[in-house]
């Protein structure tokens, strides 16, 4: 299994509580959340943040009702959202 670093991402709206992120970079790449979702989801890749000397493992969310499934950090020590701290790309 691959660990990652995502090192940026990208959403439509940085503080819109219901747009989700579209796009991560990491290993010199920008892929699609759908793409990453299916690694994580399959197991063969992990991924995580390191954002001011504190790592945060990235998961997948089902929210069900019909909306599609998205990544965030697991809560960690600190109440920002690892993801969103980081830069854009």
């Amino acid at each position: 299994m691959s660990s990652h670093q995502i090192i940026a991402v990208r959403k439509p709206d940085r503080n819109s509580p219901v747009e989700h992120i579209t796009h991560v970079k990491y290993d010199g790449v920008i892929k699609t959340r759908e793409y990453v979702i299916m690694l994580i989801t399959n197991k063969t890749d992990t991924f995580y943040t390191n954002v001011g000397g504190a790592s945060a493992w990235i998961e997948v969310v089902h929210p069900g009702g019909g909306r599609p499934p998205y990544i965030r950090s697991v809560p960690d020590r600190t109440r920002t959202d690892n993801l969103l701290s980081l830069p854009t790309c």
